[in-house]
């Protein structure tokens, strides 16, 4: 596992052109393109990689205006775009990441050592991060359960229902990439259930034998329940 935090983060919402608003924490794709920067691959394949994300501090966000001079992907080529464009911040980001896959092992000698192929960011180039290692421990895999509670993001697909608790909210992100197959193009979505403030999340999970439409498995480390997608 290791921690994710910044001043600053970006993760566009590819259905904002005019204004470009973002999700509240890091998408699936930018996180995979993150630890295929630190590996120094140009993508993070899919077989055998699950990650699991905790919210380490509420989420915040804020608007500035920015130049997008010298951007031509805005103004279809032409480098002389100049609109001042609203841009939406993730403000102090700060993300707990649990991986497990054949990298684990390459990924903790790099973080650990404070090494990394190419530069990483949370989303945009503006936005430097720095991983943080902070342990790798033994996980065990969960069986079906009735009910789970988790403290990381959960994928809508594999809830069947949500329990609520008083004061603990809980808000959803929907339409986030799932895939990346390169030249801009994506495959698929992923929908996610969160809280702001890093609460627990209690739901009853999809039934046995019940086909969730994406890769999820659940995980005991360290006392806690993880949600891998």
């Amino acid at each position: 596992m290791f921690d994710l935090k910044g001043k600053l983060g970006h993760f566009r919402r590819p259905d904002t052109t005019g204004t470009h608003a973002t999700y509240p924490f890091i998408s699936r794709t930018a996180l995979r393109g993150l630890l295929a920067s630190v590996l120094g691959m140009e993508q993070l394949d899919d077989a055998d990689n699950f990650t699991a994300l905790r919210l380490l501090s509420p989420i915040s966000t804020c608007t500035q205006e920015m130049s997008m001079l010298g951007k031509g992907f805005e103004s279809g080529g032409n480098n002389s775009f100049n609109r001042p464009t609203a841009v939406e911040f993730v403000v102090n980001p700060h993300y707990r990441i649990y991986y497990t896959g054949k990298y684990i092992g390459d990924l903790a000698e790099k973080i650990s050592s404070g090494q990394s192929c190419y530069h990483t960011y949370l989303g945009s180039a503006y936005c430097l991060t720095f991983p943080e290692f902070v342990d790798m421990t033994e996980s065990f895999e969960v069986t079906w359960r009735d009910r789970i509670t988790t403290k990381t993001i959960v994928p809508t697909s594999v809830i069947s229902s949500l329990s609520f608790r008083e004061n603990i909210y809980y808000s959803r992100v929907s339409g986030m990439q799932y895939r990346y197959l390169g030249g801009r193009q994506f495959e698929n979505t992923i929908d996610f259930i969160y809280s702001d403030k890093g609460d627990p999340i209690e739901f009853v999970p999809l039934g046995k034998g019940e086909t969730c439409p994406i890769p999820v498995n659940f995980a005991d480390v360290s006392g806690e329940t993880l949600c891998l997608w």
